[in-house]
């Protein structure tokens, strides 16, 4: 199971580097990483349009790498790579809607993110509760000619809000995880580091009771609506904090509309009156994330109490059932049952996404209904 940690760098651990120019390494790479992975993604829609491209190599399929490291041997050969596999990863993921015409060709902002291979960082302890990581930034040949190191180790924030940072990081120092391909990415003014880290699936328990299934279904009247096919327990997950706060950011983007319509903003300082409606939507953002982990972290404590080892998830409405009657119609459902599949795989319980029709006939109620998905043959959904 792969999982993610995000922490902030702090500051350069040596003395000899200060942050300005650990910065200007990081904004060039940046840039240079952007332009590397737009370059590749160029080609990559050349060679699906079939229209000629000079880098293949002898197999026929399109090889960036000789290129991207001659226009940029400052750049280590492992960011190199990196950018050329994201590249092509995003490319394959939007193909289909690229070349049939119903998206535009995907590209990477100035402001990319900086992959960083397996081989091109190092959690190391800089204390005895503090880490860093140790980052090559620059290729060996840059590093010869300017005369110094090419790996820069940076002090990471103890992130205390956080309590499973601390014994993350000394599992990635002793070796206990797997890590994955990093990326440096700049929040406003911070640089951060996210290390993705595989971990081990729970072992399914013992003590589930065998054939006790869960049902859960998105509800008309609440959030979620939940049941067992062999005990009388079912409940509900109420959505009325959800509506009330949805209407209170929607109220704040009107009133936000008509000061910015009012306002008599042009130019550039349409950046500086949209401010407060990002700031607006991110934390919108940050409050959906935060309802969803609640919720799942809640349907997966009732499974684990009641000794359930399978939940069937709905993951979508019936042909007879509108999307406008249900509660979290305009709700991101799919980051609500990624979060319960997530948490379900850690406590060792089985996740099934059930597509099911006739769902709810007339008059049916939401545990009703969820019962029903629990209690389906196998080959019903």
């Amino acid at each position: 199971m792969q999982r993610c940690i995000k922490l902030k760098l702090l500051r350069p651990y040596e003395e000899s580097v200060t942050w300005e120019e650990l910065g200007y390494l990081l904004r060039g790479l940046s840039l240079k990483a952007c332009r590397m992975s737009n370059f590749c993604l160029t080609h990559h829609l050349l060679r699906a349009l079939k229209l000629e491209t000079e880098y293949l190599n002898p197999q026929g399929h399109l090889y960036c790498y000789p290129h991207l490291a001659a226009e940029y041997p400052e750049v280590p050969t492992g960011i190199v790579c990196a950018a050329e596999t994201r590249a092509r990863k995003l490319f394959k993921k939007h193909a289909v809607n690229v070349l049939r015409g119903d998206t535009a060709m995907v590209r990477f902002r100035k402001d990319a993110s900086i992959p960083l291979p397996v081989d091109g960082y190092k959690i190391v302890r800089t204390g005895d509760t503090d880490y860093g990581v140790d980052i090559q930034l620059l290729s060996r040949q840059e590093a010869k000619r300017r005369k110094r190191s090419g790996r820069v180790c940076v002090v990471l924030a103890n992130n205390r809000r956080n309590p499973k940072a601390g014994p993350v990081l000394q599992k990635l120092v002793d070796g206990m995880l797997r890590r994955g391909v990093a990326s440096l990415f700049r929040k406003k003014k911070d640089w951060d580091i996210s290390i993705p880290y595989e971990t081990e699936a729970a072992a399914r328990a013992e003590d589930f009771a065998p054939g006790l299934i869960m049902g859960v279904v998105f509800g008309m009247q609440c959030a979620l609506a939940y049941a067992f096919n062999h005990l009388p327990k079912q409940g509900e997950l109420p959505a009325d904090e959800i509506t009330a706060r949805e209407a209170r950011f929607h109220e704040r983007k009107e009133k936000l509309h008509k000061q910015y319509q009012w306002s008599g903003r042009k130019g550039r300082g349409t950046e500086k009156a949209m401010q407060p409606l990002r700031r607006l939507q991110e934390k919108e953002r940050n409050y959906r994330s935060l309802v969803n982990g609640r919720y799942a972290k809640r349907i997966v404590e009732l499974a684990v109490k009641n000794h359930c080892g399978e939940i069937r998830l709905e993951e979508r409405l019936g042909a007879d059932v509108r999307q406008e009657t249900i509660a979290l119609a305009h709700w991101p459902a799919g980051d609500l049952q990624n979060k319960i599949c997530q948490k379900a795989e850690e406590a060792g319980i089985t996740v099934r996404k059930c597509e099911v029709r006739n769902l709810r006939s007339s008059g049916v109620a939401d545990c009703e209904a969820a019962r029903r998905l629990a209690a389906c043959e196998e080959s019903d959904p």
